[in-house]
């Protein structure tokens, strides 16, 4: 009788195998990012084509994601608040994949598609790798969305005492400095001239341009 046995509380020890560990998939060293240029406004509708296409053709393990940059953004209108998609670079999209001919024909076949940005010569009807994204390019993008680039540039867009004109409403055309700011309610005070006075006008951010 073994010692386990004798004394539960001795765990057992399983003998060794020579079964190996589950494999743990390694990176596909052949993906890399590459832009598409696709119609301005079609880059969602370029998305879901090129997405249903590699189903079609059971291509899908050569695409790992297709990325169309952009930032939800808050902006005021009317006095109120919306959230509206700012994209990074309209009508282009990042896709990480291990580009092969067959690959490349059925992307540049899609409607609205123009080509890959980088190609080293034009030549529409032939296949000709273009040249990814380097790795300080691609950080470059993903640091800007992390910190909410879009978002801060509408924030700084206006700043106390600077000069704009008012384009809608009773003071159109209407031209004054910005007194106070009120990004929660979108609308900034405006002080213009009337009857060489200055007075103050409330109006919203997109009801003024810079003067």
């Amino acid at each position: 009788m073994s010692d386990s046995e004798l004394n539960p509380e001795i765990p057992i020890i399983p003998p060794e195998t020579d079964e190996p560990a589950e494999p743990v998939p390694a990176e596909n060293s052949h993906f890399k990012w590459y832009i598409l240029q696709a119609h301005t406004g079609y880059e969602k509708r370029v998305k879901l084509t090129i997405e249903k296409q590699l189903e079609i053709k059971e291509l899908q393990h050569l695409v790992g994601e297709i990325f169309i940059p952009s930032e939800e953004v808050t902006r005021s209108k009317g006095g109120k608040q919306r959230v509206v998609t700012q994209k990074y670079f309209p009508g282009y999209l990042l896709l990480h994949m291990d580009l092969q001919e067959n690959l490349w024909h059925l992307i540049i076949n899609i409607n609205r598609v123009n080509g890959f940005v980088g190609r080293k010569h034009r030549d529409e009807n032939h296949y000709i790798p273009p040249i990814p994204l380097s790795n300080e390019e691609l950080m470059t993008i993903k640091e800007q969305i992390d910190s909410g680039f879009q978002q801060a540039s509408v924030e700084e867009e206006f700043v106390r005492e600077q000069k704009v004109m008012i384009t809608e409403g009773p003071f159109s055309n209407f031209s004054g400095v910005i007194d106070e700011i009120n990004r929660e309610r979108g609308k900034l005070k405006v002080l213009v001239s009337i009857f060489g006075r200055p007075t103050p006008v409330e109006v919203d951010f997109d009801k003024v341009i810079k003067a």
